[in-house]
């Protein structure tokens, strides 16, 4: 059952049929991505409206310096925390909060959960985890209760462009999770990351946008973990900066393997 938490934030989730997620470049990160060295930056989001014309919410990481160097190493296992503040119309209010808690996560066993509390009441708004599945990808909404069986289920399948070569133009340029009433099996909505344009792309790849439909999902609760589900699928699957791969571009123009003796790795 759903909760009945109210205040401005949820207002204006009640009033949205679909929001654009708009993940934030750091220069920084990217620089040093770049050089084969990434410095792990804290992600930022801002969250529109669907014509982009307002921004309603701002999604900032408060993972600590350290913490987020660890992500790199360890991604299965990191923890990371991060704060959604209410922006509309000029509002400065923190809405959500995000808690991924530091696990040791192999194969099928203490898979990811996220939890998603609404800071105003202080009440969980729920959860969300990454179920192990082979080839494949999956995630399951629950409500707060642990007991509570899942209620949201998204699934991308494995065998779309956007996962096996993401470019910025045509269907590789997108990644589709149909999202699911987990009950009846209905799809209710969809969400969707997108790459965004080539100079983006060639500076930071690891960079998306996402579009969340909400379709058929009413409530404010059930919208607000989509849209925590959706910054939750970058954390886990498109937070990887490929120029920092091989020693960046300078282990690429010495023999692409970053060891700088000219030679690639048999």
């Amino acid at each position: 059952m759903a909760l009945q938490v109210a205040g401005p934030h949820m207002d204006c989730l009640h009033a949205q049929s679909m929001i654009k997620i708009k993940e934030q470049v750091n220069i920084i990160e990217a620089i040093t991505a770049i050089i084969g060295q990434e410095i792990e930056m804290g992600n930022k989001y801002k969250i529109t409206a669907e014509d982009e014309s307002q921004e309603l919410f701002f999604a900032v990481e408060e993972t600590d310096c350290m913490t987020r160097q660890f992500k790199q190493c360890c991604p299965d296992c990191a923890p990371w925390n991060l704060k959604i503040m209410y922006t509309q119309g000029g509002a400065n209010q923190e809405a959500f909060k995000l808690n991924r808690e530091w696990t040791c996560t192999f194969c099928c066993f203490n898979r990811p959960v996220v939890d998603i509390v609404d800071v105003p009441s202080g009440q969980k708004l729920g959860s969300i985890s990454d179920p192990f599945a082979c080839c494949d990808l999956t995630f399951s909404v629950k409500e707060p209760s642990e007991k509570t069986d899942t209620v949201i289920t998204a699934n991308g399948g494995c065998c779309q462009w956007g996962l096996c070569c993401p470019l910025p133009c045509g269907p590789c340029a997108e990644v589709n999770f149909d999202i699911n009433d987990a009950s009846s099996g209905q799809t209710v909505g969809n969400l969707k990351k997108k790459v965004p344009n080539c100079c983006k792309f060639l500076l930071a790849p690891d960079v998306d946008n996402f579009e969340v439909n909400f379709g058929g999902v009413q409530h404010p609760q059930y919208k607000a973990l989509i849209m925590a589900l959706a910054i939750f699928m970058d954390f886990r699957y498109f937070n990887e900066n490929p120029n920092d791969d091989e020693g960046g571009l300078a282990g690429m123009a010495m023999g692409g393997d970053g060891d700088g003796d000219g030679y690639g790795d048999d």
